[in-house]
């Protein structure tokens, strides 16, 4: 993906400049998109200054397009970056007020708009949280719920993977975040993994209930399901350094139980103690 982004963005930039009327739209509405992948890979990667400037360039070609869904799903990689950066109650203010936005602008609610709209409530909801605001962050998780139950589904419109068991997925990151692993580990439980339509999301939970495990103490518990997301998406274990630095967490804190079978782990992903 890293590599096919470049010439591709450097094509929608092309076809922006020389396209006109409702051809030149929709290629601001791919650019706004292609903008969108290029900043979420950047800042798994924490290359903060290059995906500001993606999720930026996406957000000004979604205004461009004209089109209320792709403004709104740019606002998803703004927040992102705003939360990325430490600006958390900004990026409260920023989901919260698009997703209103969008629920305004929209008459009818397809599976897109609903999956836009919900994501938006949840990335909200992790902000809020970032800057402990337990209620805020329990509102904008109901709010996200309800429209997963009228979605009905796990979907991936809008490439959003939206649906009620990424709200599950949700409520399990939020817990964490919070301090709760117990809550953390209990809405995990209830997860249809299954149900989850991308391997990137089955990963990123498994990765947070393994680190729930952890912060409750069971370290054999917590490396398993840390090898289980390795086997269903491995690019997550190995290419982002969030990951890698729990991997170093489970080795310095294993008893000797299964500190062996932690190293072993860590050694083969390439992580030193």
């Amino acid at each position: 993906m890293a590599a096919a982004l470049p010439p591709l963005l450097r094509r929608l930039r092309t076809a922006c400049t020389m396209l006109t009327g409702d051809q030149q739209l929709r290629a601001y509405a791919l650019s706004a998109e292609a903008h969108h992948v290029a900043a979420s890979i950047l800042l798994k990667h924490e290359d903060k200054g290059l995906a500001w400037l993606s999720a930026d360039r996406s957000v000004q070609a979604a205004h461009a397009s004209g089109n209320p869904l792709t403004i709104g799903s740019s606002a998803r990689i703004i927040t992102h970056a705003l939360m990325d950066d430490g600006h958390h109650r900004a990026a409260t203010t920023m989901a919260s007020t698009a997703a209103q936005r969008l629920d305004a602008d929209l008459s009818h609610h397809s599976p897109d708009d609903l999956s836009v709209y919900g994501t938006l409530l949840l990335r909200g909801a992790v902000a809020a949280a970032l800057h402990v605001s337990r209620h805020t962050a329990a509102e904008l998780l109901d709010e996200a719920e309800q429209a997963g139950r009228r979605l009905g589904h796990d979907g991936n419109h809008m490439w959003t993977a939206f649906g009620p068991n990424n709200v599950l997925c949700h409520r399990v990151n939020i817990a964490l975040r919070l301090g709760d692993a117990g809550t953390a580990i209990e809405n995990a439980r209830k997860i249809d993994l299954n149900a989850l339509p991308i391997n990137e999301r089955k990963a990123t939970v498994l990765l947070d209930t393994s680190r729930a495990f952890l912060a409750w103490g069971k370290h054999d518990r917590a490396l398993y399901v840390l090898r289980a997301a390795g086997d269903i998406a491995p690019e997550e274990i190995t290419g982002r350094p969030a990951t890698l630095r729990l991997v170093r967490d489970i080795l310095a804190t294993a008893p000797i139980s299964v500190r062996r079978e932690a190293r072993e782990h860590a050694e083969a992903l390439g992580v030193s103690a």
